[in-house]
C-alpha cells in the first residue's frame, strides 16, 4: 500500500442530493460508519487525504485534522472513489489486480488508481476539475432545466418529469453532462483517455465492483454492511462498565456488542438470532425497547422505552429514537423520539422528527416506488422504499410521509396534510402549501440546535448554509 491514500468524489455527487448537499458523498453513513472510515480502517497507510467540493473543504478539516484535503499529490498515491463498497476482503483484492500506474474503471467512471509523480498530480487536478464550480454551474444549469412551469404565474407548481434509472444512451460520454448518467455503456471521458495515453497507464476494468450511484442503494445495503462492520471489528461481548440491569434478554449473546458506559434498562431484548447486534459507548437503552438485528446504535444515543428497533437499522451518534424503525439510517445528532413509523429511509443529521409522525415504505398497489434524484422522478426497481431526509430538516408532530418522498437540506414542515413526494431545501409549511425558509432565520435554528449539542456554529458551518441556499436558487430550487 502506498503512503498517501486519497479518496475523492465524483461526478455523481448529485445523485446522492440533498444528503450530499452539506456533505461530501464518501461522508455518508452506512453500517457502523461512513465510506471514508471504511477505506480508511482497510488500508495501512500513512496518511489519508480526500477530494471532494471546495464549499465542503472546511467541514472536513473540522471533522479530522489530520486529513489532507484537497491537495494535489506529489508521491506514490493510491486513489480510491469515494462511492466503492466493498465487503471481506475485496477492496485487498481490488488493489492487489491494480498494478502500479494502473487505473480501475468501471463504465464511465474510476473505481482506483495507483499513480505516482505527474500521472498522480495530472488526475487530482482532472478530479477536481469534475467536481469544480464550473461543474457545478454546469449542474445548476441542468437542474433549472429540468423544472417546467405548470400554468403562467409565478407560484405555479412545478413539474417534473419521470427518467428511468438505466436511460443512459449506448456510446454516451461521461463529461458530456453535469448529472451523471446510470449506465455501464457510457464511455470514459475523452479527457482521461487522453490521461492514460500521455503516462502510459494500464487500464483495469473492473466491472464486478460495487459503485453505488443512488441513496436507495444506501438503504438496500445497510444490513450486509453491518454483518461485515461487525466481523471486521476486533471487538466482542460486554464491555466491563456496562450496566445491565435485571430483565435484560439477550438471543444469540455471542453476536451481541456492548460498549463501554452503556446502560441496559429493565425489559430490553437484544435479539440477534438473525444478525449481529453493535451498541456503542455511551449509549443507554430505555426499559422494555426491543432491537433486532443486524443492528447498529452509534455513541451515546439513547433509545427511548418501548422501541422498535428492526433490522437492518443503524443509529448515528447522540441520538434519541423512538417508535418503530425498520431498516433505516440516521446521521448522527437526529432525533425521532416519539411513537410512530419509519421504515425503509434514510434520515440526514441534526434531523427531528415529531410525535406521531410516519412514513410510508409500501405502495397501496404493490409496485415499484418512483422517486426524485439529481433533479427528476425517476424509476427506482423497489417495492420497499420510504423517505430520504437532508440535514437539518425539521418535521412537526404527525407529519405524514409517503413512499418515495425526498425533504430537502433545512426544511421546517408541519400539519395533517401528506407532505409532497419532493420538498425543495430550505421550504417551510405544509401539505403544498410551502414558502422559502429564509436563510437568516434557518441559520439562527441551525446554530441553536447544535450549540445545545456543544458544536460550534463556525463558518464552515454558516458558509455551507449559504452556498445551498444560492445553489437552490441557481437550479430553480430544484435540490
Amino acid at each position: 500500500m502506498a503512503a498517501f491514500v486519497c479518496i475523492f468524489e465524483d461526478k455523481k455527487f448529485s445523485n446522492f442530493f440533498p444528503l450530499s448537499l452539506s456533505q461530501p458523498v464518501f461522508e455518508l453513513r452506512i453500517g457502523f460508519q461512513n465510506f471514508r472510515i471504511r477505506l480508511q480502517e482497510e488500508t495501512t497507510a500513512e496518511k489519508v487525504g480526500v477530494l471532494c467540493r471546495d464549499y465542503l473543504a472546511p467541514l472536513m478539516k473540522l471533522r479530522d485534522s489530520t486529513l489532507v484535503v484537497n491537495e494535489i499529490p506529489t508521491g506514490e498515491t493510491v486513489f480510491l472513489n469515494g462511492r466503492v463498497l466493498c465487503y471481506g476482503t475485496e477492496l485487498a483484492e481490488l488493489l492487489e489486480k491494480l498494478p502500479d500506474g494502473g487505473i480501475a474503471v468501471k463504465g464511465g467512471y474510476v473505481v482506483a488508481a495507483k499513480l505516482a509523480g505527474e500521472a498522480a498530480q495530472d488526475f487530482a487536478a482532472y478530479i477536481r476539475k469534475r467536481i469544480s464550480e464550473e461543474t457545478i454551474e454546469q449542474l445548476c444549469k441542468e437542474l433549472k432545466g429540468y423544472v417546467a412551469a405548470k400554468g403562467k404565474t409565478s407560484g405555479a407548481k412545478q413539474r417534473r418529469r419521470t427518467l428511468v434509472s438505466q436511460e443512459a444512451d449506448e456510446g454516451t460520454y461521461e463529461d458530456d453532462h453535469a448529472l451523471g448518467q446510470d449506465s455501464l455503456a457510457e464511455k470514459l471521458p475523452q479527457q482521461l483517455l487522453q490521461m492514460i495515453d500521455r503516462h502510459n497507464l494500464r487500464r483495469v476494468d473492473v466491472s464486478e465492483a460495487r459503485l453505488l450511484s443512488f441513496p436507495w442503494q444506501l438503504i438496500d445495503e445497510n444490513p450486509q454492511v453491518i454483518e461485515d462492520d461487525f466481523q471486521k471489528s476486533p471487538f466482542r461481548g460486554q464491555s466491563e462498565e456496562t450496566v445491565v440491569y435485571p430483565g435484560v434478554r439477550m438471543v444469540g449473546e455471542d453476536n451481541v456488542v456492548v460498549g463501554e458506559g452503556v446502560v441496559l434498562k429493565p425489559g430490553v431484548v437484544l435479539d440477534a438470532s438473525a444478525g449481529p447486534i453493535f451498541i456503542n459507548d455511551g449509549t443507554s437503552v430505555m426499559a422494555n425497547a426491543l432491537i433486532l438485528g443486524p443492528s447498529y446504535v452509534g455513541k451515546n444515543s439513547i433509545i427511548k422505552s418501548g422501541a422498535k428497533i428492526l433490522e437492518g437499522t443503524s443509529i448515528g451518534d447522540v441520538c434519541k429514537i423512538g417508535g418503530e424503525v425498520d431498516r433505516s439510517v440516521f446521521g448522527s445528532y437526529s432525533n425521532k423520539q416519539h411513537d410512530g413509523f419509519l421504515g425503509h429511509s434514510y434520515i440526514g443529521q441534526w434531523v427531528n422528527i415529531g410525535a406521531g409522525s410516519n412514513n410510508s415504505d409500501l405502495k397501496n398497489n404493490y409496485s415499484a416506488v418512483r422517486m426524485w434524484c439529481a433533479g427528476m422522478i425517476r424509476e427506482t426497481g423497489r417495492q420497499f422504499l420510504g423517505l430520504i431526509m437532508g440535514d437539518h430538516t425539521k418535521a412537526g408532530i404527525g407529519t405524514l410521509f409517503n413512499s418515495g418522498a425526498v425533504i430537502g437540506f433545512n426544511c421546517n414542515l408541519y400539519g395533517s396534510e401528506l407532505v409532497e413526494k419532493f420538498v425543495p431545501s430550505f421550504s417551510w409549511g405544509h401539505g403544498k402549501d410551502m414558502v422559502d425558509y429564509e436563510l437568516e432565520k434557518a441559520m439562527l435554528t441551525a446554530q441553536v440546535v447544535m450549540e445545545r449539542r456543544d458544536v460550534k456554529y463556525g463558518d464552515a458551518y454558516k458558509n455551507i448554509f449559504k452556498k445551498i441556499f444560492d445553489l437552490s436558487n441557481r437550479s430553480a430550487r430544484n435540490i
